[in-house]
């Protein structure tokens, strides 16, 4: 239970940094041409042409790319996988945001062929 509440505490400070990036968050399961591959935890929509697809992870341990390539190597699978596969006209990103055990937010931007840290948020 200890661990639910926790996840449940940083999807909410997830979803307010979606907002603060400038996305305005829509409920995964409303937004069924990006979630029929990959379950998603937070979706973003900016405009009509600009969408932002998040897996929410928690790390057990000091946070880089290598360890984020590791940990999450199936969420950065399946967003390889989607991103190949989708020939719509949206401006997709796929994005792995991992909470620290200090509480920092590190978001990652998964590309065809690496992993980009492309921001990180103190908690």
């Amino acid at each position: 239970m200890i661990a639910q509440i926790s996840f449940n505490a940083s999807k909410d400070r997830a979803t307010e940094l979606l907002i603060s990036r400038g996305f305005e968050p829509v409920q995964p399961e409303n937004s069924r041409f990006l979630t029929r591959y990959i379950p998603l935890h937070l979706v973003g929509l900016r405009g009509n042409y600009e969408a932002l697809c998040v897996k929410l992870r928690i790390a057990h341990g000091a946070v880089s790319v290598a360890y984020v390539e590791s940990f999450c190597r199936f969420e950065c699978c399946q967003f390889r996988s989607f991103l190949t596969k989708y020939p719509g006209n949206v401006f997709l990103r796929c994005e792995i945001w991992v909470v620290s055990p200090n509480g920092s937010i590190h978001c990652y931007e998964v590309l065809p062929d690496s992993l980009l840290e492309v921001a990180a948020y103190a908690g």
